[in-house]
């Protein structure tokens, strides 16, 4: 099984984050996965960290288009499902609409585990904005009721990338803002970026006061594991309605024709393998 994995960071902005998580796949994926990985173009976020910028509804759309054209990419070099690694899913429908392999987001997936360990969830965030964000995408899930509202941490981006190497800072913050949720009532805790779920969990935060806290990117890869499974099985996403409706092929390639997108090279760019 061949999973790509898409990061909304640029590969050359934190190496050691792409790193580790190459190596943590090593144990969290089962035997015969390969999980390849691939970010942003070099460059789209200029001199400002990607947090700062993504916040911004026409910055997110903008990356949209990327991820879509990996989606076609994975799907036209042979990959089993193409997993987004950001938890607000940018983009997860229409790639769902766009390819037939599956398509897994680390927000929907964190969620649904959560649900499956606690009665009530929480998200925490770290980037003013990510908080509404978080918010409207659990409404979108229909989970509302499952979920408390997302708290926002005492914590920037350059601490959650300090946070790679020296855990200290950034696991007090985030276990702090935690303790504060879970004493309204949160029964399962979801680091709310893939940046900061990879901080705290590699410091090894997988518990706080008997609550647990989901690893972003073992849900994602697990997640991406069965739903291959269930498409082995004949079992795919539907193709009713109007969320997962997917396009002609003629009516693909005249679109991306027109955007000056239809060169779709079969194998990612920006990729680390």
């Amino acid at each position: 099984m061949k999973i790509l994995f898409q990061s909304l960071i640029e590969m050359n902005r934190t190496p050691a984050y792409f790193s580790g998580m190459k190596a943590r796949c090593a144990a969290i994926a089962r035997a015969g996965v390969q999980v390849d990985f691939v970010g942003m173009p070099a460059g789209i976020y200029g001199q400002n960290v990607p947090s700062s910028m993504l916040r911004y509804p026409y910055v997110a759309a903008m990356t949209e288009q990327f991820i879509l054209d990996n989606a076609l990419r994975a799907q036209a070099g042979g990959y089993d499902v193409f997993a987004i690694g950001s938890v607000q899913d940018p983009a997860l429908e229409q790639a769902r609409a766009l390819v037939d392999i599956p398509v897994v987001g680390y927000g929907e997936s964190a969620m649904h585990f959560a649900c499956c360990m606690g009665t009530r969830f929480a998200i925490l965030v770290f980037e003013r904005g990510f908080e509404q964000m978080m918010d409207l995408r659990i409404q979108r899930l229909g989970l509302t009721s499952r979920a408390l509202p997302t708290k926002l941490i005492d914590a920037d981006f350059n601490q959650v990338s300090r946070g790679l190497s020296d855990s200290t800072q950034i696991v007090e913050a985030f276990t702090d803002a935690a303790r504060q949720v879970i004493a309204q009532g949160a029964e399962a805790i979801i680091p709310g970026q893939l940046y900061l779920s990879e901080a705290v969990i590699r410091a090894g935060l997988v518990r706080i006061d008997d609550v647990p806290v989901i690893d972003g990117l073992a849900a994602n890869i697990k997640m991406a594991e069965a739903m291959a499974d269930l498409k082995a099985l004949g079992i795919s996403v539907t193709r009713r309605g109007y969320t997962y409706a997917h396009p002609p092929e003629e009516v693909i390639k005249h679109v991306r024709t027109v955007m000056n997108r239809d060169d779709v090279p079969s194998s990612p760019e920006n990729s680390v393998r």
